[in-house]
């Protein structure tokens, strides 16, 4: 029981407790509801919002853009596979090429992209481009990689959020016990007035 009585001091009334201590009771209950309760709703709205647009871009680029097929007319060197930042996978290697096709229109277009390493002179490849097949384009975003980007924002502002409570409280905390510092040296200035005095109760 001697421990519930400290720990729930604040709470109970008696003679050495403040207005600075009862305030910053409630103050630690608010951050607290605010990090257990906001972080979590921050970072869901957050994701969610990411979510909802960049998938609408899927959308948009996936309506814009077409597939066509091409042959590669001249191929340049070979590069070193790289990690994907993202996944920390080793994607597959790629290479500058030339590569001509034909656009539904008839006309024949030749431009340089990127191709699989795999891919030589007499190739033939798959390329994006816009819907007319004339321009090239780069792969449209896919859902699935849509849905990671907004995951990762909603757990990145799930932690931000936590950080950012957790430091508003220690701020407040620290202005609390500025306060109380203060308010102790000011009583115990007035007391050392009387200290000793006949009739002061020293």
């Amino acid at each position: 029981m001697a421990a519930t009585h400290v720990r729930w001091w604040r709470w109970r009334k008696n003679s050495l407790r403040r207005r600075s201590d009862v305030f910053e009771g409630f103050a630690s209950v608010v951050a607290g509801c605010a990090i257990v309760l906001g972080a979590p709703a921050a970072g869901l709205t957050a994701g969610l919002a990411v979510d909802r647009s960049l998938q609408h871009t899927v959308r948009v680029e996936q309506a814009n853009r077409t597939q066509v097929g091409a042959v590669v007319i001249q191929a340049g060197p070979r590069e070193a596979a790289d990690p994907d930042p993202e996944s920390g996978r080793v994607r597959e290697a790629h290479r500058d090429a030339v590569v001509r096709w034909t656009a539904p229109d008839g006309h024949v277009h030749t431009a340089q992209v990127r191709v699989d390493a795999a891919r030589d002179k007499g190739d033939r490849v798959t390329m994006w481009t816009d819907k007319s097949g004339v321009v090239p384009m780069p792969a449209p975003l896919d859902a699935h990689s849509a849905a990671t980007h907004a995951m990762l924002a909603g757990i990145g502002t799930f932690f931000a959020t936590c950080v950012l409570g957790v430091m508003g409280r220690q701020l407040l905390m620290w202005q609390l016990m500025r306060r109380r510092l203060a308010e102790w040296e000011r009583e115990w200035a007035a007391a050392g007035q009387s200290w000793g005095r006949a009739g002061a109760g020293g």
